[in-house]
């Protein structure tokens, strides 16, 4: 039940809270003209198919059917997707699921451009299983995009983090979404995973992703973003390896 009243709650808010944030659209857009670099570089022609996995309310699947791609967001939440739905419909371009790719099929395994994962690995119970799920929902050499929190979103060590780089105003801003997310980060409970930068490319190689790049992102660095290709070998994970080997090109910030 407390679960429930907690999903019901962050469907009700989260969009109020992100639309307009000028952090988050930032971070948005740069996550969509990410893809559309990767991708067309590949040769691929627009539209391209991108999958939202963990989606929420949708708000980065609006943001990217906006741009005319064609887009898939999954989500184990009912709460969650009726509330992408109700606010996704003049969008013909994008559908929703009921999914929990940790134990679900994704829809059209290997048909996608590109996944992107919105700062899911650090709450979900079983992360690898959700990389499991990225790789088998590209199609070879699709890219994942993956934002995860490299620490907490303790509201003033980052507040004050954002105000030494951007100033006052940008550390006031960003208590827009400081404190809500820790109301609900402490309704949902649960432990946490943060990863370091050189822990999420290893994690990403060990589940048959390679990282192609990377660069802080999002309130003074709080999150990482990277991004990876899907590659045509068994992930080193499943074979047995010990141990696996990050590329060294896998530092570069994003344009």
């Amino acid at each position: 039940m407390r679960g429930e009243w907690t999903a019901a709650a962050y469907a009700a808010l989260y969009d109020r809270v992100v639309d307009g944030f000028a952090p988050y659209e930032q971070l948005v857009d740069s996550v969509a003209n990410l893809i559309e670099r990767l991708a067309l570089a590949d040769g691929r022609l627009v539209p391209f198919r991108i999958l939202d996995v963990t989606c929420g309310t949708g708000s980065v699947v609006r943001r990217l059917a906006a741009r005319g791609h064609l887009v898939v967001g999954v989500d184990p939440v009912g709460s969650l997707l009726e509330r992408a739905r109700r606010a996704s419909h003049r969008f013909s371009t994008c559908s929703f699921h009921a999914v929990d790719v940790a134990r679900q099929d994704v829809p059209a395994p290997g048909s996608f451009d590109a996944v992107v994962s919105m700062h899911t690995l650090y709450w979900h119970p079983e992360p690898e299983r959700v990389l499991d799920a990225c790789r088998r929902a590209l199609r070879p050499g699709g890219h994942a995009i993956v934002l995860t929190y490299t620490r907490p979103a303790a509201v003033f060590p980052v507040a004050r983090a954002v105000w030494r780089a951007d100033g006052l105003g940008a550390a006031l801003q960003s208590l827009r979404w400081l404190l809500p997310t820790a109301a609900f980060e402490l309704a949902r409970g649960g432990a946490h995973r943060y990863l370091a930068p050189g822990e999420l490319a290893k994690l990403l190689l060990e589940h048959g992703l390679v990282p192609i790049g990377s660069s802080p992102a999002f309130l003074g660095g709080i999150s990482q973003l990277t991004w990876s290709r899907r590659t045509a070998e068994t992930p080193t994970c499943a074979a047995g390896a010990p141990s696996a080997r990050v590329p060294a090109q896998a530092h570069r910030a994003p344009n």
